[in-house]
C-alpha cells in the first residue's frame, strides 16, 4: 500500500485523497453509546462525498441513512460494525465500530443512606448514595473533610436483580471536625437532569450516656396497685442497663416486677420497670444503671407501698412481784398508723364494745408512749403501775388506709403463778402422752423377723390365691436335737437387726467325723417372742424340706434349755456376691474380650456389644456376709466350752466342707477339670458362672418339688461351699435389713424389690414363678460379675411404672446371647409362660459340657450316701425297695439311679401340689426306742413322723447289698434305715 495521506479540512471543504478513503478518528470515536432504544450515529465519513460507503456487522450489510458529514445514522444493536468504501477499484475498511447500551431515564432515583449518624473520635464513617435504574450518571461528594481530601469514594455496579449503582464516601479516623452535612448530588450526563441528598453525622471525643427519668425521687405505690416507672436513656457506644433493688440486681424470671429495654431510635433507648399487683415487700429503694464502655450513669429512687394498719406484735411485760405491767404493741403501714390504747375492767362483759374506753394520757397510774421504729414501723406502750384484777387491754392501730386491733387479758401476779404452775403441769403431761405414742408407734412400724420361705399347702381353682402352711403347725423331730455342751461358738459370721449366724465347732454330730465346723443361727438377747416363733418355724421348715446337694442342709439344733440355736453347713466361700467381687479381676484377666475360642468351645456365642450395658457395682457392707475364708478370729460368741482340751483353733477342717470324698473322673478340656473342685478355686471362668447357674436351677427345682417358695431368690442368699458347690440359704436372720439398700421399705416390713417379680410387688402374690423371675435376675447377678440389678434406678414410682410397661435389664457383659435369653424367659410378665426351674436346669445342662452332669450327679449321688448329718438324720425305710437289686457294676447302678432322679425331677415340674399330711411330733422320751425298731410297723410311723409322701420321695431300685455293706463301712446303723428321707 502506498503512503497514506491526511485529508485537509479547507474553508469547510474536505480535501480528497485517493489513498485515504474515510476521514481519520480519535480511538474514543470508536466507542457508540447508545441509550436504550434511541437512534445512533456511527460516525464513518469518507474524504470523497461522493465515495460510495455500505455498513456491516456480523450478519452482513446493515441498511441504514448515509450522510456523508456526519455517517450512518439509525437504530443499531449492540455489537462492532465495520464501513467499506471501493475508491478506484481499490476496497477500503475501518476499524470495528464498537455499539454499547446503556439504561438511562428521565428521572434520578437516588437514596443515601448512612450505617449510623453518630461516631466517636477514631471510628470510621461510612456513607453510601445509590442510583436505580441509571447507568449514564455523574455523582459528587461534598462534606466537611473534602477540602482535605479525607474522604475515600468507591463506585459499584450491580446489574442483578436491577441495574444499580453504588457510590460509597468512607472518612477513616474521624474527629469532631468530621460533624456536619453529607451530601451527594447526581446528574444525568446526557440530560439535564439533577437530584442530591444530604444527611447530618455528629462525631464526639468518647462515648456518653444521658439518664432522663419521668418520675421523681420519692414515689409511692397502693397495695395490688399495677404501675410503670418509664427512664429514657441517650447513650453511644450502645449501653448495658439493668435494675437494682436495694442494691442488689432484679432477678429477670420474677412474675411480679418485670423490666424491659426498647431501642426508639439510633441512640434512644427507653427502659421501663413494671410492678405487677404491688405488695409491702416491693417497696425500697430501686436504681437504674446504664453503662457502656466510656461513661456510667444511674438513677435512684425510693418506693412506698402504701399498706393498711396491721399489728405485728402485743406482748405483756410484767414487772414481777411489783404489780406493775407494760402492754407493748408493733405495728406497722403506710402511711406510718397511729396507736390508741382502751380497756375493759369487766371481763365478763368485754364483748359488748360499750365495756371499752379509750384510755387517757392524763391517768396518773398508767403511762403511755410512742416510738416510731422506722418509716412504717411504730411501737406503743403503755404501763399500768398496778394490776389488781384481771382487766383486757386492746391496742387499736389505723392510718388512711385501715385499722386493725387486738387484745390481752392482763392478769394480776398472784393469779399468774397459778396459771404458770398449772400450765407447766399440763404441758409436762401433755409431752410424756405424745412420747408414749412415738415409742409405740415406732415398735409397732419395727419390722419383724420373718422366715422368707414359704411352703404351699393348695391353689384355688383359678391359680390366683395360694393357701400357705402355717410353720408353727408343723412337727419338729426331736431327733434333730444337738446337746449344747456338744457346740463350741466361734467368731459371728453376719450379724443383723434381729440376729446373728456363728461359726461353730460341733462334737459328735457324724460318727465319720466326730469334729465338725458348722455354721450357728440364733436371735438377739432382746428378741420378741414372735420372732423366736419366726426362728422355730425356719427350722421346721428345714426339717420338712430335707437335704440336697445345693441348699444349705440343717445338721442339728438347740431348743431346750436355753435360746434356740439352728445349727447348719459351714459354707467356706461365704456369699456368691463377696465371691465374685472378689475374683472379678481374675475373671477379667480370663477373658480381657470374652475370646471366641472359650465361648465356642461348648456351642457358645460371644456377648454381642451392641446390647451391652454398664454395671454398677454394689460394695455396701450393712448386713452382707462377712468373708467365711478369712482366719481372723476377732469377734467370739461365749458359750460353755468343753471340758476336752481340743479347743477353736485345734479344729481340724471339717470333712463336710467339701461333697464327701469324691473322686472325679478326668475330663477331657482342661477348662472343665475346675468345675465342681478346689483345683485354681481363686480363679473363676465362664464355665464357672454356668456352673453356678445350674447349681442354683437345681437346689430351686428341690425346693419347688417340696412346694416351697424361696421368695428372696439373690446371689446374697446364695453360698459358695468348697469344690464351688453352690448353697442356697435364707440369711435375712444376720442381714440388717433396715440399713441394707438391696430392702425397701413397705409398711412394717422391707422387701427386695428388684429382685421381685411384677405379681409379688403389685398383688403381694408368691409362687415358684415368681421365684424364677426373681432366678432371672440372679442370672444377671451372676453374669455381671455380682453387679446391682436396675444399675443407678432408684426405687421409686418411675421404677414401678417401667416393670408395668415392660421394662427388661439389658444383657450383661459377660452373658452370652443364650444366657440372656435365659433371663428374658424368666422375665416374662405372665407367670404361666416362665419356665420352671426343671426346664431352666435342661437348658443351662445344654451349655456345659457334657461330662458336667454325670460328675455332678455322681456328686450328688455320693453326698445322699454320706453320713452326712442332714442325709443320715433323713434316711426312711423307703431305701429298703433298693435291697435285693443286683447290679454288674458301679456304673449300672449309677445309670438306673439318675433315671429315677430324672423321671422324679419331671413328675416334680407338674405343678401339682401335693397335699401336707397332719404330723404329730414323736415325744421325746419316745424316740430312742423308736429308733431302734425293726418292724414294719415302725418304718409306718417313723415315714408319718417326718410327714413324707410317696408322690415325694425317689423310688430307688438299684440299691444292693453293697450298698448296704458300704453303709455298714461308714458308721450307719441298720437301724437308721427306717428313718424318713424327703428325697
Amino acid at each position: 500500500m502506498g503512503t497514506s495521506h491526511p485529508a485537509f479540512l479547507v474553508l469547510g471543504c474536505l480535501l480528497t485523497d485517493p489513498d485515504v478513503a474515510f476521514v481519520p478518528l480519535g480511538m474514543t470515536d470508536y466507542l457508540v453509546i447508545v441509550e436504550d432504544d434511541d437512534s445512533a450515529i456511527i460516525p464513518c465519513r469518507t474524504t470523497d462525498p461522493e465515495t460510495p460507503v455500505t455498513l456491516h456487522n456480523s450478519e452482513g450489510v446493515v441498511p441504514a441513512s448515509y450522510n456523508s458529514r456526519q455517517g450512518f445514522n439509525g437504530t443499531f444493536t449492540v455489537g462492532p460494525y465495520i464501513c467499506e468504501a471501493t475508491v478506484k477499484g481499490k476496497k477500503f475498511q475501518t476499524i470495528p465500530f464498537n455499539v454499547y447500551a446503556l439504561k438511562a431515564t428521565s428521572e434520578l432515583d437516588l437514596e443515601m443512606e448512612a450505617l449510623k449518624t453518630v461516631y466517636k473520635s477514631g471510628e470510621t464513617i461510612v456513607v453510601t448514595c445509590a442510583v436505580f435504574n441509571n447507568e449514564v450518571v455523574d455523582l459528587q461528594w461534598t462534606y466537611p473533610g473534602e477540602v482535605k481530601g479525607k474522604g475515600i469514594t468507591m463506585l459499584e455496579e450491580i446489574k442483578v436483580p436491577s441495574i444499580k449503582l453504588v457510590y460509597t464516601l468512607t472518612v477513616p479516623e474521624a474527629t469532631v471536625k468530621d460533624s456536619g452535612d453529607y451530601e451527594c448530588a447526581a446528574r444525568q450526563a446526557t440530560r439535564e437532569v439533577k437530584e442530591m441528598k444530604r444527611v447530618t453525622i455528629s462525631v464526639h471525643e468518647k462515648g456518653f450516656i444521658e439518664i432522663k427519668p419521668t418520675f421523681s425521687q420519692l414515689e409511692a405505690v397502693n397495695l395490688h396497685e399495677v404501675k410503670h416507672f418509664v427512664v429514657e436513656v441517650q447513650a453511644y457506644p450502645p449501653p448495658r442497663i439493668s435494675w437494682l433493688k436495694n442494691n442488689l440486681t432484679l432477678i429477670e424470671n420474677l412474675t411480679e416486677i418485670t423490666t424491659d429495654v426498647e431501642k426508639i431510635q439510633e441512640i434512644r433507648y427507653r427502659s421501663k420497670l413494671k410492678l405487677i399487683r404491688a405488695k409491702e415487700e416491693d417497696s425500697g429503694h430501686y436504681t437504674i444503671v446504664a453503662q457502656n464502655e466510656d461513661d456510667v450513669k444511674s438513677y435512684t429512687f425510693e418506693l412506698l407501698t402504701q399498706v393498711p394498719s396491721s399489728i405485728l406484735d402485743l406482748v405483756d411485760d410484767h414487772h414481777g412481784s411489783t404489780g406493775g405491767q407494760t402492754v407493748r404493741c408493733t405495728a406497722e403501714g403506710m402511711p406510718l398508723p397511729d396507736i390508741e390504747w382502751m380497756i375493759c375492767k369487766d371481763i365478763k362483759k368485754c364483748n359488748n364494745e360499750t365495756s371499752w374506753m379509750i384510755l387517757a394520757n392524763n391517768v396518773s397510774n398508767i403511762i403511755t408512749e410512742i416510738h416510731p421504729r422506722d418509716r412504717s414501723t411504730v411501737e406503743g406502750l403503755v404501763t399500768f403501775a398496778k394490776v389488781e384484777e384481771t382487766i383486757a387491754v386492746r391496742c387499736l392501730a389505723k392510718n388512711l388506709l385501715g385499722a386493725e386491733n387486738r387484745e390481752l387479758k392482763l392478769v394480776a401476779p398472784t393469779l399468774r403463778s397459778e396459771l404458770t404452775v398449772a400450765a407447766a403441769v399440763l404441758v409436762l403431761l401433755v409431752i410424756v402422752i405424745i412420747s408414749l405414742i412415738v415409742l409405740v408407734v415406732i415398735w409397732k412400724q419395727k419390722p419383724r423377723y420373718e422366715i422368707r420361705w414359704r411352703v404351699i399347702e393348695s391353689i384355688s381353682p383359678d391359680g390366683h390365691e395360694y393357701i400357705y402352711v402355717d410353720p408353727m403347725q408343723l412337727p419338729y423331730d426331736s431327733r434333730w436335737e444337738f446337746p449344747r455342751d456338744g457346740l463350741v461358738l466361734g467368731r459371728v459370721l453376719g450379724s443383723g437387726a434381729f440376729g446373728k449366724v456363728v461359726e461353730g465347732t460341733a462334737y459328735g454330730l457324724s460318727r465319720s467325723q466326730p469334729v465338725m465346723k458348722v455354721a450357728v443361727k440364733m436371735l438377739k438377747p432382746t428378741a420378741r417372742s414372735s420372732e423366736k416363733q419366726a426362728l422355730m418355724s425356719e427350722l421346721k421348715i428345714m426339717t420338712h424340706l430335707g437335704p440336697h446337694l445345693n441348699i444349705v442342709n440343717l445338721l442339728g439344733a438347740c431348743t431346750k434349755s436355753g435360746p434356740i440355736y439352728i445349727i447348719t453347713e459351714y459354707c467356706f466361700y461365704g456369699d456368691l456376691v463377696n465371691y465374685l467381687h472378689k475374683n472379678r479381676d481374675s475373671f477379667l484377666s480370663r477373658h480381657p474380650e470374652k475370646p471366641k475360642k472359650e465361648l465356642d468351645i461348648f456351642g457358645l456365642n460371644p456377648a454381642d456389644d451392641s446390647t451391652r450395658s454398664y454395671v454398677i457395682l454394689s460394695f455396701e457392707n450393712n448386713g452382707d456376709y462377712m468373708d467365711m475364708k478369712q482366719a481372723d478370729t476377732t469377734q467370739y460368741v461365749p458359750m460353755l466350752e468343753r471340758k476336752e482340751v481340743s479347743k477353736y483353733s485345734d479344729i481340724q477342717r471339717s470333712l463336710y466342707d467339701r461333697p464327701a470324698s469324691y473322686k472325679k473322673k478326668s475330663m477331657l478340656d482342661s477348662e472343665v477339670k475346675n468345675l465342681l473342685s478346689d483345683d485354681n478355686s481363686e480363679g473363676l471362668t465362664l464355665l464357672d458362672l454356668l456352673s453356678f447357674t445350674y447349681q442354683v436351677a437345681r437346689g430351686m427345682e428341690f425346693l419347688a418339688s417340696k412346694n416351697c417358695v424361696h421368695r428372696d431368690l439373690a446371689a446374697r442368699n446364695v453360698l459358695l461351699a468348697q469344690g464351688k458347690i453352690v448353697k442356697i440359704c435364707d440369711f435375712g436372720l444376720a442381714r440388717d435389713i433396715m440399713h441394707d439398700s438391696n430392702y425397701v421399705s413397705k409398711g412394717s416390713t422391707f422387701l427386695p424389690v428388684k429382685w421381685m417379680a411384677p405379681e409379688s410387688i403389685f398383688d403381694n402374690l408368691y409362687t415358684t414363678l415368681s421365684d424364677v423371675w426373681s432366678y432371672g435376675i440372679l442370672l444377671w447377678e451372676i453374669f455381671s460379675l455380682g453387679g446391682t440389678p436396675y444399675p443407678g434406678m432408684m426405687v421409686d414410682s418411675t421404677f414401678y411404672n417401667k416393670i408395668k410397661s415392660g421394662y427388661r435389664m439389658a444383657k450383661p457383659d459377660h452373658a452370652t446371647s443364650e444366657v440372656y435369653e435365659i433371663m428374658v424367659k424368666c422375665w416374662n410378665s405372665e407367670p404361666e409362660k416362665r419356665p420352671s426351674f426343671y426346664h431352666l436346669s435342661e437348658i443351662v445342662e445344654n451349655l456345659l459340657p457334657g461330662q458336667y452332669k454325670k460328675s455332678y450327679e455322681k456328686i450328688h449321688l455320693d453326698f445322699l450316701k454320706s453320713d452326712h448329718p442332714a442325709v443320715a438324720r433323713m434316711r426312711v425305710d423307703s431305701d429298703n425297695a433298693y435291697i435285693g437289686v443286683t447290679y454288674k457294676n458301679e456304673e449300672d447302678k449309677l445309670k438306673d439311679w439318675e433315671g429315677g432322679l430324672d423321671e422324679q425331677r419331671l413328675s416334680a415340674d407338674s405343678g401339682y401340689i401335693i397335699p401336707l399330711p397332719d404330723i404329730d411330733p414323736v415325744p421325746e422320751e419316745e424316740d430312742l426306742g423308736k429308733r431302734n425298731r425293726h418292724s414294719s410297723q415302725t418304718s409306718e410311723e417313723s415315714a408319718i413322723e417326718t410327714g413324707s409322701s410317696s408322690s415325694t420321695f425317689i423310688k430307688r431300685e438299684d440299691e444292693t447289698i453293697e450298698d448296704i455293706d458300704m453303709m455298714d463301712d461308714i458308721g450307719i446303723d441298720s437301724s437308721d434305715l427306717v428313718e424318713d428321707s424327703f428325697l
